[in-house]
This record gives structure tokens, C-alpha cells and sequence, in this order.
């Protein structure tokens, strides 16, 4: 699909009144504001000294003017505006997904660079019609008194002048009113774009893909109609659960029931993200990043024929609310390791989302003795081997063990 491209540059206060009077505003995949003291500072020091700083790029969606590339760079300079930045130490941190690495043998990717649950539209909301620079005041009085925030100090040396720096920009209007076309437009923009260095995290990269497809956000992300969480909110070692990482593996597991073949090219937990993603772009329609075969057979259309993918959802919901107590969980301690969740998810998640069944009343005991026979045994295995499954669980002849013994116990129980 075709676009017009824009190309220009505006005064910092400019992109400040843009964001006050909320004329542009961030896609809901975003990530939140990560930058650092220091960081800002960088950014005004270049600005200041006339160095290159990157444009931002900005799009038209509908009414909207959205922002894809810059929302670092522009929180920066309205905080080094209002004179005020967020206390990181203060705030709500963004909830992680539970991932693959939990090996003792393989290298951890530690950070101590706390994301928290915030943006500039925490400060910005609610502000139309009033005049900018009233706004701007506005927000200070509020700053000053809200002990999250705190003066933002910078070096007296470095002034930036906001009426007469400027920063460039791209600007881009697809052209077509198709929301087929638009959708896979931004998908595959979004897929492409850098964000100054900084990679999105796995869970908005792959938001980013199937932004504005309302029905596949529910999918993916296993929403019910009223918004609940399909798995009842359970965690893995305290840590949401990736339904995605679920329901790719189960994909491909369907297409030839055979879970030796599942993520055949993923053996180490670094490299399945991108197995993740290339499920979503599967599904959405986008090309393939590595093995674009992989996928290839499972038919989305035809294994959630119209309409069922809402009570398919409802009776997982259920089925978890009414039984996760006997799976030693309860609503003060809802997380369980990824040993126990692969064990009573696999088979379950594939026996009623991708096969439309359930398991009766009469053969629930049957079922629920079966699998914490096949938990416990394995612990009890992994006890005598010095913990070395306990260790690693998701090296993939483990994974593909607990898929292929989930979904065959499940199978014996579901009607």
C-alpha cells in the first residue's frame, strides 16, 4: 500500500504544545517512558549544542496523529521543560512476562533498569481546550506537590532554547481507507522502525504486529469479551503468563500432533522470541523472519471457525476458576513453576481452545490424580539426578516432554 511521506522540522515548543493540547498521542503498544536523568540531560546537551539528534516520525491513523518513532526523545524535552521528571523508585513497574530462561546453564540477560507503567499522557490527559502555556503551569503546580516527581536538575551550563531550537520530522499518511490494508501497513512499519537503539520488549514488538486487529489483540493475548484474562490471571514463578509462547507451539503441534517437531530451530530459550513473533506474523498475514514454514498447515480460520473463539475462551476461564485449587493455587498465591503450569496448560489450553472439547464432571478426579502423579513423579526423577530437569525445564527435549504427556492425558479425560 502506498503513502505520503512528509518531511519537515518544528521548534521544540512546538512538539511541546503538540503533546500539551494532546495533537499527537502514542499508539496503545508503546512502551513506557524508559529514559534516565542522565539520559534527558544527553539529549539536551546535543540539542543544546547543535549536535544530530534523530527526527521523530509520525503517522496518521484515522483522526489521530500517532507517534511511532520519538516518544523518548519528546518526553525528554517536555520534562526538561516543565522542570520536573518521574521518580522511577516511585512508580507502579511494568508487569514482565514469564519467559523461557530459567536454565541454570545458560546466560542470563540481567538489567537493573526498572520500566515503569508510565508516559507523558500521564501528565497531559484530559487538557483540551485550554490555552498551552496554561496547561504547562497547570501541570507544574501539580508537580511540586506530588511527591513522585521530583525538580529536575540540570547542569545551570547547559540552557536549551525551546522557542528557536528545532527537531525534524517524517510524516506519514497512508493512502487508503481500507482497515485491512491500513492495519498491515502499521504492522509491517512497526516491524521495521529502530527506536533509537532501544529494542521494543518482546510483548510490544509483537503487539505492534497485530495492532488495530481488534479480534486477534483478544487472541493473542488471551482477553475474554469483558476483558478478563483467559487464565484467570495465574503466573508462572510470579510472572504473567505468555499465552502467546502457549498457543504458537500448540499451533504448530496441531498440525501434525507430533511434539517432537515443535520448535524444531529454537533449541535455546534466546532465540524463541523470534519463534513467538513469527507465530503473530503467521497468523496476521506478515512475512516470516527465519524458517517460514514452520506454520505451514495450521489453518486459523478453520480450527476457530466463526465465532468460537469467545466460548472456547469462556470454558478455559471456567474450567480454571472452578479447578485451580487443586492445582495448590488460590487468589493469594496464584503462581505456580513452569514445570506445574506446562503440566495442567498444555493439554488443557489444547483439548478445549483448539479442539472445542471439555472434560466431563464424572472424570475430573481421574484427570487431576493423573497429572500430580506425573508432577511429582518428575520431581522425584529430577531429586534423583541431582535437580538437573528442575535446573533447566525448558531445555526443549524437557518442553517437548511436558507437551506431548500434557495433551495425551488430557486427550483420554475430553468429550
Amino acid at each position: 500500500m502506498k503513502s505520503r511521506i512528509y518531511y519537515g522540522e518544528y521548534s521544540l515548543i512546538h512538539w511541546i504544545y503538540l503533546m500539551l493540547k494532546e495533537n499527537i498521542s502514542l499508539p496503545e503498544y508503546q512502551r513506557s517512558f524508559v529514559w534516565k536523568e542522565g539520559d534527558v540531560k544527553r539529549l539536551i546537551k546535543s540539542l543544546q549544542e547543535g549536535q544530530f539528534v534523530p527526527p521523530v516520525t509520525i503517522a496518521r491513523k484515522g483522526s489521530d496523529n500517532i507517534i511511532l518513532d520519538g516518544q523518548q526523545r519528546l518526553t525528554s524535552i517536555l520534562l526538561a521543560y516543565l522542570e520536573y521528571i518521574p521518580q522511577i523508585e516511585k512508580f507502579e513497574e511494568v508487569n514482565a512476562i514469564a519467559d523461557d530462561d530459567d536454565s541454570a546453564d545458560d546466560e542470563k540477560n540481567v538489567t537493573d533498569n526498572k520500566v515503569i507503567k508510565w508516559t507523558f499522557e500521564e501528565l497531559t490527559e484530559k487538557n483540551n481546550g485550554q490555552n498551552p502555556k496554561d496547561i504547562a503551569k497547570n501541570i507544574r503546580d501539580r508537580l511540586r506537590d506530588d511527591s513522585r516527581y521530583k525538580k529536575f536538575t540540570n547542569d545551570q551550563s547547559i540552557t536549551l532554547d525551546f522557542e528557536n531550537t528545532c527537531l525534524g520530522f517524517s510524516y506519514i499518511i497512508p493512502e487508503s481507507e481500507d482497515q485491512s490494508e491500513t492495519q498491515k501497513f502499521f504492522s509491517t512499519l512497526f516491524r521495521n522502525m529502530n527506536y533509537l537503539g532501544m529494542k521494543l520488549s518482546p510483548i510490544e514488538s509483537r503487539r505492534s504486529l497485530y495492532y488495530m486487529d481488534n479480534d486477534k489483540t483478544s487472541f493473542f493475548e488471551g482477553k475474554m469479551e469483558n476483558g478478563e484474562n483467559v487464565l484467570d490471571n495465574i503466573k508462572i514463578n510470579d510472572k504473567s503468563i505468555d499465552f502467546v509462547r502457549y498457543l504458537s507451539i500448540l499451533s504448530q503441534y496441531n498440525i501434525h500432533e507430533n511434539h517432537s517437531i515443535v520448535l524444531k530451530g529454537y533449541s535455546s530459550y534466546k532465540s524463541r522470541e523470534g519463534y513467538y513473533a513469527d507465530y503473530v506474523s503467521y497468523i496476521v498475514g506478515l512475512e516470516q523472519e527465519k524458517n517460514d514454514t514452520k506454520f505451514n498447515g495450521f489453518d486459523f480460520k478453520e480450527i476457530f471457525p466463526a465465532n468460537c473463539l469467545n466460548d472456547r475462551f469462556n470454558s478455559l476461564y471456567n474450567f480454571i476458576v472452578e479447578n485451580k485449587k487443586d492445582w495448590g493455587l488460590s487468589e493469594k498465591n496464584s503462581s505456580f513453576s513452569v514445570i506445574d503450569a506446562d503440566y495442567w496448560l498444555f493439554g488443557l489450553i489444547y483439548i478445549i481452545i483448539f479442539k472445542g472439547k471439555n472434560i466431563p464432571a464424572d472424570r475430573l478426579d481421574e484427570l487431576k490424580v493423573e497429572i500430580k502423579g506425573r508432577i511429582e513423579a518428575k520431581r522425584k526423577e529430577s531429586e534423583e539426578n541431582n535437580n538437573s530437569y528442575s535446573k533447566s525445564p525448558n531445555r526443549l527435549g524437557n518442553l517437548r516432554e511436558r507437551l506431548g504427556e500434557s495433551i495425551g492425558i488430557y486427550k483420554k479425560y475430553a468429550v
